[in-house]
């Protein structure tokens, strides 16, 4: 051992360390550093560990998780310690298999990568301020920079060569954790959305999801202009702020696209029922992400059944700029009977006739209309509805009639309905036909 400096590492007598890594590496640190030396390894390798929990709350959560972190932390403090000691006589390769098997846990976790570098930066502090106090309690006031800068010099190597190490490795894991496992829980949404059956236990436990539950689909697609934010970043976010505002108690997020993902939210009681009305009065309109919702439905078929008509709620958002948020509860009517988007035009057309044109003039009569006719031809809430004085609303109304073909106006209301309803799904968009 060349490092005279090694010696001077003397444990507190009175915070005893557990040591958590392996039986191999530590009786290896033993016969290389020495029974003290380790002991203030483990002492400093804990409270480093403390230090991250602390400061980076997200290394904890549970007591594996805290003892993974200690492991790391371990390892790390060992490892460095025989190497400086012996002047970086072997080149840092790779990581020990304690702390590699800790870095695979952080990506698997999701833990971000700049969380774990600032973990590594806490235990570099945390080292040099033990180091500096070994150097003072064993050299000579006016010899202690000197003693001190090739020590620093050692432990920024350490720090910096493992730094880049865990990076490569933290990466090479991501990577190949979220493609099998993203591909192995996409295949399982595949069966579910097919309608094949699958083991209800063994789909729960690869999606991490509960099926049994009420579920709320929502498709959530974003506009790459609208900001500069990575447009999977401001997916998952404007996710997690629905599940927040929600009250979900599981929250199952899917990558569908580049630019897409699908979630599913298990909701009870009021949110259960009416999760759009929770959504737009508590939840702020994301930048640059729109959703569609699909209806709450129960079990393995719920998640397929609310998803689907998340598609048509989307399918009908892309042609209107108005909201954010399409529910298909509002839309269920329309998408319906827009499913052939040729017939669908033929047919607003053929029953409104002139009332179909564009204008905002044309907008504002058909909209009356639809609003009179659903509340089932009462002025005073379609006024209300509408904000708008009862008097408007007569006088709207018979406009519109007025422009509807003779047929239309001789026959019943629910062809005029749909009509309208197809036509207000539509607006200030494009029709369906393109």
């Amino acid at each position: 051992m060349t490092g005279q400096w090694i010696q001077w590492l003397r444990p507190d007598p009175d915070r005893p360390s557990e040591s958590v890594v392996s039986a191999a590496e530590l009786a290896a640190a033993r016969t290389e550093l020495g029974p003290a030396q380790v002991e203030w390894a483990l002492q400093s390798a804990d409270a480093i560990a403390e230090d991250v929990l602390r400061k980076v709350p997200e290394h904890g959560g549970s007591p594996a998780a805290v003892t993974t972190l200690r492991r790391v932390a371990q390892s790390t403090v060992l490892t460095g310690l025989r190497l400086m000691a012996s002047d970086f006589k072997e080149p840092i390769s790779t990581l020990s298999e304690d702390a590699l098997e800790g870095c695979r846990e952080f990506a698997r976790r999701g833990i971000p990568l700049e969380l774990i570098l600032r973990g590594v930066r806490l235990g570099h502090a945390r080292l040099a301020h033990g180091m500096a106090l070994a150097v003072e309690a064993h050299v000579e006031a006016d010899q202690r920079m000197a003693e001190m800068r090739p020590i620093e010099e050692l432990l920024f190597t350490y720090v910096d060569a493992h730094s880049s190490v865990m990076a490569e490795e933290y990466i090479a894991e991501r990577d190949r954790w979220r493609g099998s496992d993203e591909a192995a829980r996409r295949a399982v949404i595949d069966e579910l959305l097919a309608g094949r059956p699958v083991d209800q236990e063994t789909a729960a436990s690869r999606l991490r999801y509960d099926l049994s539950r009420t579920h709320v689909a929502a498709v959530l697609w974003g506009d790459d202009t609208a900001t500069a934010a990575p447009a999977a970043e401001r997916l998952y976010h404007a996710a997690s702020s629905m599940a927040r505002a929600l009250e979900a108690s599981r929250t199952l997020i899917i990558p569908a696209h580049a630019n897409s993902v699908w979630a599913w939210f298990a909701v009870t009681g009021e949110n259960a029922e009416h999760p759009v009305r929770h959504l737009r009065s508590s939840l702020p309109e994301p930048t640059g992400v729109r959703a569609a919702l699909g209806p709450p439905a129960p079990g393995p078929r719920g998640m397929r059944r609310s998803h689907l008509g998340a598609l048509q709620a989307q399918r009908m958002a892309l042609h209107s700029t108005d909201s954010c948020l399409c529910d298909y509860q509002d839309i269920r009517l329309a998408a319906l009977v827009t499913a052939d988007s040729e017939h669908a035009r033929w047919f607003v057309q053929e029953v409104l006739g002139p009332l179909a044109s564009e204008g905002a003039r044309l907008r504002e009569l058909r909209e009356t209309l639809r609003i009179y006719l659903a509340e089932e031809r009462s002025l005073r809430t379609a006024a209300e509805r509408l904000h708008i004085a009862r008097n408007t609303v007569t006088y709207r109304v018979k406009r519109a009639e007025e422009l509807l073909p003779a047929p239309t106006a001789a026959g019943g209301s629910l062809e005029l309905r749909v009509a309208l309803e197809i036509a207000a799904a539509w607006e200030n968009g494009t029709s369906a036909s393109g």
